[in-house]
């Protein structure tokens, strides 16, 4: 197996992926996005503004369960947001059968057809870590 790529059978860091509405938003390049966050600066896009308040809440609360999981699981979980209306999302819904958003899938089966709260979606990635060896039942404690 080559580095970075996922194995549902151990091997590689266990793949989330959260398929939903995603607001789509341009920004800096990544370099000068860097700059900015090192300076202190929060750069906010007003493109989030357009998009419907649930889809913001939504993407808010998800972008908070993804950083506090990714602090807390780091390099042994890797994340990955769909877009539902990209080719990938359509091909993921018609895969899982997903008809309503947000989705989220670990290592490739459906475990939430919603949003589930912090907790939940931490003790679902805490089994699929022990199940595939990348940890021990008593390795991450809160």
């Amino acid at each position: 197996m080559r580095p970075g790529q996922y194995s549902s059978h151990g091997g590689g860091p266990l793949k989330v992926t959260f398929v939903g509405i995603m607001p789509t938003m341009f920004a800096h390049c990544e370099h000068c996005m860097e700059v900015m966050h090192a300076t202190g600066m929060a750069p906010y896009s007003e493109q989030l503004e357009g998009y419907p308040e649930d889809v913001k809440k939504q993407y808010f609360k998800l972008s908070e369960i993804a950083q506090k999981l990714k602090a807390e699981f780091d390099h042994r979980v890797v994340f990955d947001p769909v877009d539902s209306a990209s080719p990938q999302g359509v091909w993921l819904s018609i895969r899982h059968r997903i008809l309503r958003t947000p989705c989220i899938l670990i290592q490739g089966k459906k475990l939430f057809s919603k949003l589930p709260s912090y907790d939940e979606l931490r003790a679902k990635i805490l089994e699929a870590l022990e199940r595939s060896g990348h940890l021990a039942p008593t390795q991450v404690s809160r």
